[in-house]
């Protein structure tokens, strides 16, 4: 029986791997193309188990793309038969296009950081598919954006370059870290759906009281949110403001595209897209010429 599900890549929160699993071995995809197939029989305990569980760089046995219901397989074990590689891709190509992407969320189980005042959700650490998941290898008790140096968010109110400041990235992190308290605690909890007003739609606190947090939080969700409108249970209103800031980063919106569980206003997004087809195409060209 052929398992489909999605799985949030988080600390930092980075995008939703699809996973297309067969039982003696799976597929795993960040953007519904390129597919990084895994046999079981390869992974030890750490990767079975632990944080690089879902991660399609570790225990790469073959690559496969699949592009307009093309394929192109690619053994990068030196130990696989061939003739198996290439039963085992078309199983693959047949399997992934038998269903529609993206897949349910299947991490269900989520280990949230708590505040430290009412002890609600405030940001999401960790989540597993299994429940014998849950007390392996747990994150450390700190929430983490993603780095300044991968993603740089421009502040606008900031023009002194008299002194410096930190990134908006390591800013937002210290107020979660003060909200968390000096004695951080986190706690599991098992998703049920429709439950979304109970826990941060962003997977961290979007509301604060601080003007000064919330002006971060709001500045870093517009930068992350191409890699956001992947997550399900947005409503509509907050999906199209996600969109229209979204726009602003095509090359991220043409990546992350096939993974978006709904669109509200496609025009902008169709916008982002050819935008971004139309630079990659003039990189293209630069390239051919020098």
């Amino acid at each position: 029986m052929v398992r489909y599900y999605s799985k949030r890549i988080l600390l930092p929160f980075v995008g939703v791997v699809q996973v297309c699993d067969l039982g003696w071995a799976r597929a795993l995809s960040l953007d519904g193309i390129k597919w990084s197939v895994r046999y079981h029989q390869h992974e030890n305990r750490k990767t079975r188990k632990g944080f690089l569980n879902y991660d399609p760089r570790i225990n790469i046995a073959i690559m496969l793309t699949i592009d307009n219901e093309r394929q192109l397989s690619r053994p990068i074990r030196r130990d696989l038969d061939p003739g198996q590689t290439e039963i085992d891709s078309q199983r693959f190509f047949e399997a992934i296009l038998s269903e529609e992407i993206p897949y349910e969320a299947g991490d269900l189980y989520e280990y949230w950081l708590l505040d430290a005042d009412d002890e609600s959700p405030l940001a999401l650490l960790h989540t597993c598919v299994h429940e014998d998941e849950m007390y392996t290898h747990l994150p450390a008790l700190e929430w983490l954006t993603i780095p300044a140096a991968e993603l740089a968010i421009e502040d606008p109110i900031d023009k002194d370059d008299s002194f410096y400041t930190p990134p908006i990235n390591y800013r937002l992190q210290e107020y979660v870290a003060m909200k968390a308290g000096m004695k951080p605690r986190a706690a599991w909890f098992r998703r049920h759906r429709g439950d979304e007003s109970d826990f941060p739609l962003y997977l961290v606190r979007d509301k604060w009281e601080d003007p000064e947090c919330q002006r971060l939080f709001e500045l870093y969700l517009q930068r992350i949110s191409p890699r956001i409108l992947m997550l399900g249970g947005i409503p509509d209103d907050m999906r199209d403001q996600l969109e229209l800031h979204a726009r602003h980063y095509a090359l991220e919106v043409e990546h992350f595209h096939r993974l978006y569980p709904m669109v509200v206003n496609k025009s902008v997004l169709t916008s982002a897209r050819v935008e971004a087809r139309l630079r990659q195409a003039n990189e293209e060209d630069k390239r051919e010429r020098y």
